[in-house]
């Protein structure tokens, strides 16, 4: 599809301004993402000269990749919110919830949430400085400002879309540990009789 270089690109500066601080846009931003859908082309095309990559998720949401990113380390707060995101899936899972369903879904309390309420999650937490209830405030504000929640002033939250990227960085960081572990221990595959089955 060829661009268009003939109409003005619409609420071009409200999306250049929200996409370059790595925000996310996503439905919730109404005509922002009504923009960016309907002309998703001609924003792409536009903002490459500038070294912009612009992503459509397949959740539907819209970001910047930048190629600068791919060998720049994760940001500090990203293993706070990548511990928190297990412990979230973790205790779904333990509940028996289809998890994608539950965390994308529900509305959570900051008083309901699992990761102060054992030992082996409090030490994760402490892992990642996040040792009470103001810290995890503070990591679900931060989660806030990135567009991956949405928090209310009574403590509550819930997922937006573009929390995806976080799982999907999850389970890559996942794919490599198991891909390693073959790597180093290729010998140690378990056998599998045929006389047991």
């Amino acid at each position: 599809m060829e661009p268009n270089t003939t109409t003005p690109l619409p609420q071009l500066k409200d999306i250049f301004d929200k996409l370059r601080q790595g925000a996310y846009i996503t439905h919730e931003q109404g005509t922002l993402h009504a923009a960016l859908a309907e002309h998703y082309e001609d924003y792409k095309h536009y903002f490459e000269p500038l070294g912009l990559n612009l992503v459509r998720h397949p959740r539907d949401f819209f970001f910047f990749h930048t190629e600068a990113a791919e060998g720049t380390p994760p940001a500090a707060s990203l293993a706070p919110m990548a511990v928190f995101c297990f412990i979230m899936i973790e205790a779904a899972a333990n509940e028996g919830r289809p998890i994608e369903e539950y965390l994308l879904t529900e509305r959570f309390t900051l008083a309901g949430m699992p990761h102060l309420k054992s030992d082996r999650y409090k030490a994760h937490m402490r892992a990642v400085e996040v040792d009470d209830e103001n810290g995890l405030r503070k990591l679900i504000r931060s989660m806030a400002t990135k567009g991956w929640v949405e928090y209310n002033n009574d403590d509550t939250f819930r997922f937006l879309r573009p929390f995806h990227r976080l799982f999907d960085k999850c389970q890559e960081i996942s794919q490599a540990a198991e891909q390693e572990n073959r790597d180093v221990l290729p010998g140690l595959e378990p056998k599998i009789d045929p006389e047991m089955n």
